[in-house]
């Protein structure tokens, strides 16, 4: 399938400007603050709750903050299904004898600053996380915001849920937590299931259009079924331009691997697309040149509002 990409009109325009690329490190930054809010406050009330105490031996007297303590002390929740209370104890005297006592007065900031090195930890793990379901709700409101436009009705399913409930797309957060979407074109009824493991590839896939009816996804059945699938997308949505390379590299390996996994299963005329925020100047005339040659389908950077949109509306329209 042929397609006008009027919003790609060279590989320049593929590229992240410097200013998207800072405006998406300001967006990951006050996410970070506002996914680490609840152990900085979980800090503060540590410190109100043992203030009254003079030596870091009484804080292991005051069992309230002994979940804060064993964290300090870098126990994992993974890590207790394996110890018991007595060896949290030990873990915990462990924190006090080699690193609170050598404090002397500053044994509560000591406990503190410990805890929230351990729990920076798992930030950083959140926001690896959460960097990529930031793009996928980029994409989502872009493809509401092409919808709103048509007039057309939408449905979704959350991850949470195995109901699928009719988006008001106006409403906000409505793109969060988004497992497929369903809407019907004039070539029928679609479903975009997002991260779905696809058998005939054998490996999970960032998005795949398929022609489909609500109870087909509840069924399961319907990633198994290769005469349905109509278009496989990688999207990449971390900003760093350090590791935008990296990400393509990937992205095109995984989509040359749909290629001929369903070539293969003889479906050579699946269609696939690729989606970044991070584009670099390489990688963005490699994206162009395959646009050009038709091995993808279609392409966009997700920072660019433009092409976001003119992607969304070949999606619905597939």
């Amino acid at each position: 399938m042929s397609y006008n990409h009027q919003a790609i009109p060279t590989p320049e325009s593929l590229v992240t400007t410097h200013e998207e690329t800072r405006a998406g490190f300001l967006s990951i930054a006050l996410e970070k603050n506002r996914v680490s809010d609840p152990f900085v406050k979980n800090a503060l009330a540590f410190k109100s709750m043992v203030a009254h105490t003079h030596s870091p031996e009484e804080l292991l007297a005051i069992p309230q903050v002994r979940p804060f303590l064993i964290t300090a002390a870098g126990l994992s929740e993974k890590s207790l299904a394996y110890l018991d209370e007595r060896d949290q104890t030990m873990a915990i005297q462990e924190l006090i004898d080699k690193f609170l006592k050598p404090a002397g007065k500053a044994y509560i900031d000591e406990a503190t600053f410990r805890y929230l090195l351990i729990k920076g930890d798992a930030v950083g793990g959140t926001m690896r996380n959460k960097i990529g379901a930031l793009g996928q709700e980029r994409l989502i409101r872009g493809i509401y915001s092409s919808m709103n436009v048509r007039g057309l009705c939408c449905h979704r399913l959350l991850s949470s849920s195995s109901r699928w409930t009719a988006v008001d797309q106006n409403a906000p957060e409505a793109e969060k937590n988004v497992k497929a979407l369903h809407w019907i074109n004039e070539k029928g009824e679609r479903l975009l299931v997002f991260n779905a493991r696809i058998p005939t590839v054998n490996k999970n896939v960032d998005l795949c259009l398929f022609s489909g009816a609500r109870e087909d996804y509840q069924q399961g059945k319907i990633v198994c079924q290769d005469k349905r699938a109509i278009m496989f997308g990688e999207l990449k949505g971390g900003i760093d331009p350090a590791g935008a390379d990296e990400h393509w590299k990937t992205g095109n390996s995984a989509l040359n691997r749909i290629r001929s996994s369903f070539a293969n299963a003889g479906f050579p005329s699946i269609l696939t697309s690729f989606i970044g925020a991070a584009i670099q100047r390489s990688m963005a005339v490699e994206i162009f040149d395959q646009l050009r040659d038709g091995t993808l389908a279609n392409a966009a950077n997700l920072t660019n509002h433009n092409q976001l949109i003119e992607y969304c509306n070949w999606l619905i329209e597939l």
